[in-house]
């Protein structure tokens, strides 16, 4: 009878789904750690692959001229390589993914405040007393608005997170915080015409090729700030969660965390090769981040690179700019890699018995919050209302 209660007892399910993700937990770390172990030993090969590819595709006479540089922008390359690895472990994509999570969730406090004024303004603004510029009862509608439909923009301050560690600094005006949320909140070539994304590429070579050498000098290639100031981990006393979703999210922020790593280290990259001459175009890294995430479609290209052709509208003629660069991304890397593929597909296995834990930690946390609801809201009330 005793084993039968506690086979319905929340609590010992909890804590034996715990015992069973706490057994799992090492697995799953040295899955990972061999995962992204094997991938920094087919990172360069892989790199060098997509770079041969491009250089290929020029013409004999410009591969010539690129012969008087070319062990300068190979040792450049074998740097951005070299410092990449040493980030690509599980604990700096750990620190990366803390780092990424309070990036956003500034972001998401800088729009909330944004919003918070945009309605103060509306609230302050002087009412017209023109009576002409009244419309008559009998015309009003509905009207519609991007701005924020708050009469009271006081009901909403209590609604506001406070966080003082993301707030800005006293000596930071309101005006200039609000500038900044709303340049943050606008979605990159939304609002830009294609004359102007065109023109912004353009920018953004020109500035590559030609920079100061005092910005030559402190500029890093490749987030060398993240090198140099490690933070530490927000984690409690242990390494890894004990339960069924916080591996799930652990494995998560691993994921996003190395393709957001190879993302920089495809844009220092093709800065390389704009400089070098091989290309010329550069893509902003808003238009990487699209492709990453599926909002782009892409031409079919060799691995780890990619290839776009960016339709213009300039004047009344309909144009187009094709542009190649390199993006390495996890896919392609497993694509060509034999091991990576057999590692990811184990990955997989215990992704799919994570995802069927979480459903019984899902229920039986339900259960026990019915069981506390239960035990401390009207205990003796029974569980079906008296039939009329």
């Amino acid at each position: 009878m005793s084993e039968r209660l506690q086979g319905h007892d929340p609590d010992v399910q909890l804590a034996r789904l715990g015992a069973r993700c706490r057994s799992l937990a090492p697995t799953l770390y040295r899955e990972q750690a061999f995962y992204l172990q094997r991938l920094r030993d087919r990172l360069p090969t892989a790199v060098k692959t997509a770079i041969q590819t491009l250089l290929c595709s020029l013409p004999s006479d410009q591969r010539n001229d690129l012969g008087e540089h070319q062990l300068q922008f190979q040792e450049r390359i074998d740097a951005l390589l070299k410092r990449s690895s040493t980030l690509i472990t599980v604990e700096q994509l750990l620190v990366l993914s803390a780092r990424l999570k309070r990036e956003e969730r500034r972001l998401r406090m800088q729009q909330l405040q944004a919003l918070t004024e945009r309605a103060h303004e509306r609230a302050d603004a002087p009412e017209l007393d023109d009576s002409s510029s009244t419309p008559p009862a009998e015309s009003v509608g509905v009207e519609l608005s991007l701005d924020l439909p708050l009469e009271r923009p006081d009901l909403i301050e209590g609604l506001l997170p406070v966080d003082p560690a993301l707030m800005p600094s006293e000596a930071t005006s309101r005006s200039e915080s609000h500038d900044l949320a709303a340049s943050s909140s606008l979605d990159p070539g939304s609002e830009q015409s294609e004359l102007e994304v065109l023109r912004s590429l353009f920018v953004m070579a020109g500035d590559s090729l030609e920079p100061s050498t005092a910005e030559l000098d402190r500029r890093p290639d490749l987030e060398q700030t993240e090198i140099n100031a490690v933070e530490p981990l927000q984690t409690n006393d242990q390494l890894m969660p004990a339960t069924a979703s916080g591996l799930l999210h652990w494995l998560d922020c691993l994921d996003v965390a190395l393709s957001r790593r190879l993302r920089n280290l495809s844009h220092a990259i093709n800065v390389e090769l704009m400089r070098a001459g091989i290309t010329r175009s550069l893509l902003p890294i808003q238009l990487l981040d699209a492709v990453i995430s599926g909002q782009l479609p892409s031409q079919s290209a060799p691995s780890n690179l990619l290839k776009l052709t960016l339709p213009l509208t300039l004047m009344t003629e309909e144009q187009s700019l094709q542009t190649i660069c390199v993006l390495v991304r996890p896919a392609d890397l497993e694509f060509d890699d034999h091991s990576l593929r057999r590692i990811r597909s184990r990955l997989r296995l215990q992704r799919r018995e994570l995802g069927s834990w979480l459903l019984k930690e899902r229920h039986w946390q339900h259960r026990a919050r019915v069981r506390e609801v239960q035990t401390h809201w009207w205990p003796n009330q029974p569980e079906t209302p008296p039939s009329r």
